[in-house]
C-alpha cells in the first residue's frame, strides 16, 4: 500500500510558525464578526477554543474559554490548573488564568467573574455578544447574557463551524499525518478480519499506535474530552459484521464473521486535533450476486465521485455523480442522504454532500467520500476515504490498495 512519507511531512510542518497559523484563524474569525456586526465571541465548546487557541487541556473539567473581540487580541481563559499546560502549548499570547491551583495567580475565583472582568477591561460589555447555541446549557447562556450586559444575544455556533471548513495547508499536514495512521490501521484490521470484530479492531488500534510511537511521538494523538471525562488516545478502530454492520457505529465484538458477509473495519485517528477516517467494506468470501452488485457499483459511485471533485462543483452535484452508478442498476430505493461529510476537530461537520445541496466546494474544505447502501437484513457496502478539495482535483488523504476486498 502506498502511504504518505511521514518524514517529508513533519519536515514540511516545521516551516510553518504555529503563533501565525492560529493567529490568521482568529483574524479569520474577526472578519466574519465584522460583517455581523458582533462585538465579541465567548467560546467554551472544545473544538472551537482549539480552532481558535490551539490548546486541548483534554479534560474540560474546568472551563476553557476563548473570547475573541471583533479588533484586537483573542484571550484564552483557563482554570490555574492549566496554567503550564496552556503556556507551552497555546498560540495565543493573552492567558489568563481562573481559580486557585498551587502558587498561581488567579485573576478570579470562578470563570465567570474573570471573563466579566476581561469583558470590562475590553469594553466589551453592553453590545451584541456570539454565543455557541449547540452547546451551552440555559444556565450559562443565562449567565453570559448577564455578565456580558449584551444587548443582544447571536448564536454564532455555524459562524464558528464555517470557519473551521477551509483548511490552512499546516492544518492538511495534521490530516495527511492522522491519514498516514488510518492506513497503517486499515492493513491491520483486514490482515485480522476473519478472527474476530474485536481481533480485528484491536489489531489495528495497536498497528496505528505502535506507528504513532515510531514515527509520530511528538506529536498528540487526543480528542476533546468534556467535563465528566477526556480523550488522551483518538487512534480508534470498530469492526462490526454481517447484520452488525449497518449499525453504522458499535461497539465491536467477539462474533466471527461467516461465510458470504461483509465486515466493516473503520478506522479514525487524530494529530494534533485533526480527525480524519478510512472505512472498507471486506468480502468473507463469495457474497451473492445481488450485493456484489451493489459492491460494484459503490467503487464507481466513488469513481466517478472523485474524477468530478473539485473547486466550484456543488455538493449536489457530486451527490449525484456518486449515486448515479447506484441508480443504474436498480439499486435507487436505498440511496443515502448523503454519500460524505466535513473532517476537522470533529469527525462530522462541515461540508456535507447532501442531496439537492447548493452548497459550493471551495479549495481547502476536507470530506470523505462515501457513498453506501444500507441493507438491514444482510450488510452493507461502502468505502471511505477523506480527501481535500483542490482547485482542479482532490488529493485523496487515506487508501487501501484493493478496491474489491475479498479474505
Amino acid at each position: 500500500m502506498k502511504n504518505w512519507n511521514i518524514e517529508e511531512l513533519k519536515a514540511q510542518a516545521k516551516t510553518y510558525d504555529k503563533k501565525e497559523v492560529y493567529a490568521g484563524k482568529v483574524k479569520k474569525v474577526q472578519d466574519e464578526m465584522k460583517k455581523n456586526d458582533l462585538t465579541a465571541i465567548i467560546s467554551f465548546k472544545p473544538q472551537n477554543t482549539f480552532a481558535l487557541s490551539g490548546f486541548n487541556p483534554i479534560l474540560y473539567s474546568h472551563p476553557v474559554v476563548v473570547i475573541v473581540p471583533a479588533e484586537g487580541e483573542a484571550v484564552l481563559l483557563v482554570h490555574s490548573l492549566r496554567a503550564n499546560h496552556s503556556k507551552d502549548q497555546a498560540c495565543l499570547r493573552d492567558i489568563r488564568l481562573f481559580g486557585a491551583w498551587g502558587t498561581q495567580k488567579p485573576m478570579a475565583d470562578n470563570a465567570y467573574d474573570a471573563i466579566s472582568m476581561i469583558l470590562d477591561e475590553k469594553k466589551l460589555k453592553g453590545g451584541k455578544i456570539g454565543y455557541e447555541g449547540d452547546f451551552l446549557s440555559m444556565t450559562q447562556f443565562n449567565k453570559l447574557k448577564e455578565i456580558s450586559e449584551a444587548a443582544e444575544m447571536v448564536n454564532v455556533q455555524d459562524l464558528l463551524l464555517n470557519s473551521r471548513m477551509i483548511k490552512t495547508e499546516y492544518e492538511i499536514l495534521m490530516l495527511k499525518m492522522a491519514s498516514y495512521l488510518a492506513n497503517i490501521g486499515m492493513v491491520a484490521a483486514i490482515d485480522n478480519i476473519r478472527k474476530s470484530e474485536i481481533e480485528a479492531s484491536i489489531a489495528a488500534e495497536i498497528a496505528m499506535r505502535q506507528a504513532w510511537s515510531r514515527d509520530l511521538g511528538e506529536y498528540e494523538v487526543a480528542s476533546f474530552g468534556n467535563t465528566e471525562g477526556g480523550i488522551v488516545n483518538a487512534l480508534w478502530c470498530y469492526s462490526c459484521s454481517g447484520t452488525r454492520v449497518p449499525y453504522g457505529c458499535e461497539c465491536p465484538s467477539n462474533r466471527v464473521p461467516k461465510e458470504g458477509e461483509v465486515c466493516l473495519p473503520v478506522c479514525w485517528a487524530a494529530i494534533d486535533g485533526y480527525h480524519t477516517e478510512n472505512e472498507r467494506t471486506v468480502m468473507i468470501g463469495d457474497i451473492d450476486e445481488r450485493h456484489l452488485e451493489a459492491y460494484k457499483a459503490m467503487n464507481e459511485g466513488r469513481k466517478r465521485a472523485f474524477a468530478m471533485m473539485k473547486e466550484g462543483v456543488t455538493a449536489g452535484e457530486v451527490y449525484d455523480a456518486a449515486t448515479s452508478a447506484y441508480v443504474e442498476v436498480g439499486f435507487e430505493a436505498y440511496l443515502p442522504g448523503r454519500v460524505g461529510h466535513g473532517m476537522g476537530q470533529s469527525l462530522h461537520e462541515v461540508p456535507s454532500l447532501n442531496r439537492n445541496s447548493k452548497m459550493v466546494l471551495k479549495e481547502g474544505m476536507v470530506c470523505t467520500v462515501e457513498p453506501g447502501l444500507v441493507f438491514p437484513d444482510w450488510g452493507s457496502t461502502r468505502h471511505s476515504d477523506t480527501v481535500v478539495i483542490r482547485k482542479d482535483d482532490i488529493e485523496i488523504l487515506t487508501t487501501y490498495e484493493e478496491e474489491f476486498i475479498k479474505r
